[in-house]
């Protein structure tokens, strides 16, 4: 059986085998039968071209059947190392084992190397095709590729809390910290090439152990780092000598922030929380700042006017509560009084909306009584809207069935 590959327009008769026309054919033709390999096995790798695309054309030369056939072998054993190949990687085997993976890309650039110079034989053009060494080194590739999944099912479970540091650190801003990082990373590729070498065992525990405290300690800095770092700046511009009891609270509250992250840094929830508590702090201490210098400099004139300015912010506060009588008090006579009459207005204000809400119900329930003739007060407002609704409905659906003559 013939397969039918496209060259360019060079066929001359085996008469003129040896003539010099005919050894320039021969290396067009060499070239035309590699390229049209290769592309055999990019559709075969693809599934994006068939073989009928190729042999559409008038211009076009026969394979023999053992050419054939040996091309599709080689093409099956470089389909099968590609395979394998991608396998791999999906299986992330240069992380899990560097050893025995870069060997087998090693093998598989060779691979590379050969197909591209290959032309199928079939006995008729060249002694030497290459196909066996093809084939052969294929074979020792699938080798090298089944002792990097082996290796895999001993790594992955010594690597897997480094490999998920290793992610999260990869999530976040690595800026500053490539150099430790790219250690750390080496350092396991090795950790994960002795495994290979030599299994599992009591004295690899030790470097496993290390390993995940340095890449924990790595994952801390980071997050502290993002965390802090704008905190700190702020906290940096406090005077302690000016607020020193509220420089130690925001001070104590940074502490606090970096001690929740030493012990989890990914608890977010938490972190954040603690935060914006420092945030708070370190705000309350800039401000506490701003009016201790107010208040220094009005002290040296005039202490009752410094009285009077935060007793008439307590007035203005009084006259919007109606409570102008606690003005005649002193300072925390009047913050207690305010906060009573804080606590009146909201329940006040509770008592007249269950107030409204009683009224509507009554009303909802009489509107109710007269469209359906039943008591609907038992029910929540949303559930009687609902129940009027579908009683309006209704009404007007019937009211449509009715001839017009009889409405």
């Amino acid at each position: 059986m013939l397969t039918t590959l496209p060259i360019k327009r060079h066929l001359f008769s085996k008469r003129k085998l040896f003539s010099k026309r005919q050894l320039l054919s021969k290396r067009q033709l060499k070239l035309s039968i590699k390229l049209s390999g290769l592309m055999l096995a990019t559709s075969l790798f693809s599934g994006c071209v068939t073989l009928s695309e190729f042999t559409d054309s008038g211009d076009s030369f026969t394979l023999s059947a053992d050419a054939s056939e040996e091309m599709n072998a080689v093409n099956a054993a470089m389909n099968a190392v590609e395979i394998l190949y991608q396998r791999g990687n999906k299986q992330d085997l240069a992380y899990y084992a560097p050893s025995n993976f870069e060997l087998a890309l090693k093998k598989r650039e060779e691979l590379l190397g050969m197909y591209e110079d290959y032309t199928p034989n079939g006995g008729n053009w060249f002694s030497n095709s290459g196909s066996e060494e093809i084939e052969t080194e294929s074979e020792l590739f699938v080798q090298r590729m089944n002792k990097a999944f082996q290796a895999k099912l001993l790594t992955e479970p010594l690597l897997i809390t480094i490999r998920d540091h290793d992610e999260f650190i990869q999530s976040v801003d690595v800026d500053g910290f490539e150099s430790r990082f790219n250690k750390l990373r080496d350092a396991t590729t090795q950790f994960a090439a002795l495994i290979e070498s030599r299994g599992t065992g009591l004295g690899l525990e030790h470097q496993k152990i290390k390993l995940e405290r340095d890449y924990n300690s790595l994952e801390i800095d980071m997050i502290k780092r993002k965390v802090l770092r704008l905190p700190t700046t702020e906290f940096n511009l406090l005077d302690q000598e000016l607020v020193p009891e509220s420089y130690n609270k925001a001070l104590n509250s940074l502490y606090s922030l970096e001690r929740l992250i030493e012990k989890d840094p990914r608890d977010n929830t938490v972190i954040q929380q603690s935060l914006n508590a420092s945030n708070i702090q370190i705000k309350q201490a800039a401000s506490i700042a701003k009016e201790v210098v107010w208040v220094k400099s009005r002290i040296q004139t005039s202490a009752e006017r410094v009285v009077i300015n935060y007793r008439d912010h307590l007035s203005s506060l009084n006259s919007y509560l109606g409570t102008e009588e606690l003005t005649a008090l002193d300072f925390q006579s009047q913050v207690s009084g305010i906060k009573d009459a804080m606590a009146s207005k909201i329940s006040q204000q509770d008592k007249d909306k269950v107030l409204k809400d009683k009224n509507l119900r009554s009303q909802l329930a009489e509107l109710s009584r007269l469209l359906t003739g039943q008591d609907m007060s038992k029910y929540s407002i949303s559930q009687q809207v609902d129940n009027l609704i579908f009683a309006a409905r209704s009404l007007v659906d019937e009211s449509i069935d009715i001839p017009l003559a009889q409405r």
